[in-house]
């Protein structure tokens, strides 16, 4: 027995050396603390141990394990503790109706390698927790004294997981967050190993002040004992010895088990400190590129259809501030693409809410707020689509089918930014296809806060439309454009003019004149010039029966000039005023000129002359003179006259101008223009 007890404590102090060991080497020396144990055991010969090197087998209708009385009542409720231990457990609920049922205040499943003694929390590779059935629910309800709802699961094979408070579903790798709950572990184990380290000391010595007391006992039962005739005559002293002997036995298990849980304690403190520090180096390692490496991590939902919504158990649609659906990501994708890539047929994405925003709008919060700090709009936004559009339209639904009945009051569609462009390009940068604005008010406005003019509008197009039209199609509205510079440019990529501009209303007014505050005419804009030249120019007509009944030109000085030849025409050349090659022909029916008239050169008569009185100072008559009062020879009345003026210029129909086309709304048509 001495040297039993010797071998013990050696045993015990290898134990406590192996706290920095490898795993195996710590398992074989649980072995041999096993050993020990058994040793005690079995000198104590207290208990019931059963034994068998094949097989033991319980039968009976209804088993009941524990620390209960012959009704299956526990005797106590404090200090009943039963393990099943073993390489492979099996609970096993046999036939259709079998059944396996876990109760308790707390249930705890951990895929960990316990260890021989139980005392382990070894992680391997294969560690999981496997459940398969048709039906599985999962429900967390948040009652107290009993459960008010039983767990319910959908009609049919699935899987229901209920709460009735928070549920998160979390597949992250972290390393900040991580490494902060490692040093807080490690802090706490480090804590844990400085106390174990005290208690196994302690608990040895334990040990060894029993050992030794056993130790003495035993010498002295050897003194006692040397012969037969010392055990007759010391049988009194034997005896006493004896007693002691069962007296410290029995106080051996226990002291014993306490030093080996510490000291086991202290090596599982010291193996998760070990594990820890090596996670924590790797950790670190990670630290600079964790941020852009990918870590794996993901979450998948599967299924025909997916629901998300923000409801209570009765069905009811949260609608207070809190409730929200929200996902917050680097990046968000959403598609209806098929395996291969493809678009899949008649696909898509429905949003419908009372309101919608978008933003890409960067935040930098001021150090120490969670909302205050400067808001950077960055970033793109981009619709492709073959057609786009925004409505504000109400709309009345009959038998199923939706008709539009008004345009949505108070509705508007505002855009605003530095630098805007409504291109109708091709991929070459060719203008192409249209581009339509119709409403019965239109404001374009580049314009700081304080309503200064800034900035530009860019609209680019193959066909361009401002239109204000009513459903049949009659302008409506007003179309104004307010700008100090305003071009109307109908050129080629040379800068030569093509095309037309064309201005086509019941009343045109082009003019340079000052507005007062209510925009009406003030008065003419001192230095103002309105130019219209062209190569033809046509004025007041455009063809025989489409021309105006009135022109009127009117100015405090009015010049005309044709630097080769200028007409007036009354009628068919009825009456006709010519200048040119330095002439002035006067041609019509009758001219009657009123006023002094002073002629400087040489007047021909061509036809008679009446007149009243004539003051000349030489009178000369090639072939006669006649008068009431003096007769010189005989009068011949002259011819009538019969000249003309032939007009040079006659009139000539204007260009038509190009058909105006209609967008394919006006039109009634589907496609692109013509």
């Amino acid at each position: 027995m001495d040297t039993q007890c010797a071998d013990w404590k050696s045993i015990l102090q290898d134990f406590k050396d192996s706290v920095g060991k490898e795993l195996d080497e710590i398992r074989k020396q649980k072995a041999e603390i096993q050993q020990i144990k058994h040793e005690i055991f079995n000198r104590m010969a207290q208990g019931q141990y059963i034994r068998d090197d094949h097989r033991i087998v319980l039968s009976a209708p209804e088993i009941i394990i524990g620390n209960v009385d012959s009704s299956g009542m526990l005797w106590s409720e404090d200090g009943s503790t039963i393990t099943i231990r073993g390489n492979g457990v099996n609970l096993e609920g046999s036939g259709s109706a079998g059944y396996v049922k876990s109760r308790a205040t707390s249930i705890s499943q951990i895929a960990v390698d316990p260890g021989m003694d139980g005392l382990e929390d070894v992680v391997y590779e294969g560690s999981s927790v496997v459940t398969q059935a048709r039906d599985i629910v999962i429900q967390s309800n948040d009652c107290d004294g009993c459960f008010s709802q039983m767990p319910t699961s959908m009609v049919g094979c699935g899987v229901t997981i209920h709460s009735d408070g928070q549920m998160a579903i979390d597949a992250s790798k972290s390393v900040d967050v991580r490494g902060t709950s490692i040093e807080n572990m490690l802090s706490v184990l480090n804590e844990q190993k400085s106390n174990l380290e005290s208690d196994a000391s302690d608990r040895i010595d334990e040990v060894e002040s029993l050992t030794d007391d056993l130790k003495d006992v035993l010498e002295d039962m050897d003194d006692l004992t040397s012969s037969e005739q010392d055990i007759r005559s010391n049988i009194g002293d034997l005896l006493d010895l004896q007693k002691d002997y069962k007296a410290l036995l029995p106080s051996l298990a226990p002291v014993l088990e306490n030093c080996v849980r510490t000291i086991s304690a202290l090596v599982e403190v010291n193996r998760k400190i070990t594990c820890l520090e090596d996670e924590q180096t790797t950790l670190n390692n990670e630290k600079d590129s964790f941020t852009d490496d990918p870590t794996g991590a993901s979450l998948s939902l599967t299924a025909e259809q997916i629901s998300l919504a923000s409801v209570d158990g009765d069905g009811n649609i949260r609608t207070n501030d809190e409730a929200a659906i929200s996902i917050q990501t680097g990046k968000v994708s959403i598609s209806t693409l098929k395996a291969d890539g493809s678009l899949i047929d008649d696909s898509s994405v429905s949003i419908h809410t009372g309101d919608v925003e978008i933003s890409t709008v960067a935040p930098a919060l001021s150090e120490g707020s969670d909302t205050d700090g400067d808001f950077t709009t960055d970033g793109h936004f981009r619709v492709n689509s073959k057609n786009v559009a925004f409505v504000a339209v109400d709309y009345s639904v009959a038998d199923g089918e939706a008709t539009e009945s008004s345009l949505t009051a108070d509705s508007s569609f505002y855009v605003r930014m530095q630098d805007m462009n409504l291109n109708a390009v091709d991929t070459d940068g060719n203008s192409t296809g249209s581009f339509n604005l119709v409403a019965d008010k239109m404001n374009l406005t580049a314009a700081d806060k304080d309503g200064n003019q800034t900035g530009s509008i860019d609209m680019k197009a193959l066909d361009l439309f401002l239109s204000s039209k009513d459903q049949n199609g009659s302008a409506t509205g007003a179309l104004t454009m307010t700008a100090k510079d305003l071009s109307l440019l109908s050129i080629d990529d040379s800068y030569k003019s093509l095309g037309q501009i064309l201005i086509n209303g019941k009343d045109v007014h082009v003019k340079a004149m000052d507005l007062d505050d209510k925009g009406q005419d003030s008065s003419l804009t001192s230095g103002g010039n309105m130019v219209l030249v062209a190569d033809n120019m046509y004025i007041g007509r455009t063809k025989s029966d489409s021309q105006s009944s009135t022109l009127l030109v009117s100015s405090d000085k009015t010049a005309i000039f044709g630097k080769t030849t200028a007409e007036m025409q009354q009628g068919d050349a009825k009456a006709v005023v010519q200048l040119t090659g330095g002439n002035v022909a006067l041609s019509g029916s009758k001219a009657e000129f009123y006023g002094d008239n002073t002629f400087n050169g040489k007047s021909d008569f061509k036809a008679d002359v009446t007149m009243k009185k004539a003051t000349a100072d030489n009178i000369e008559a090639k072939t006669s003179f006649k008068s009431k009062n003096i007769s010189d020879g005989v009068a011949v009345p002259g011819a009538p006259s019969s000249a003309s003026l032939s007009a040079k210029l006659s009139e000539t129909d204007a260009p038509a101008s190009v058909e105006v086309k209609l967008s394919n709304e006006e039109s009634g048509e589907e496609g692109g223009t013509e």
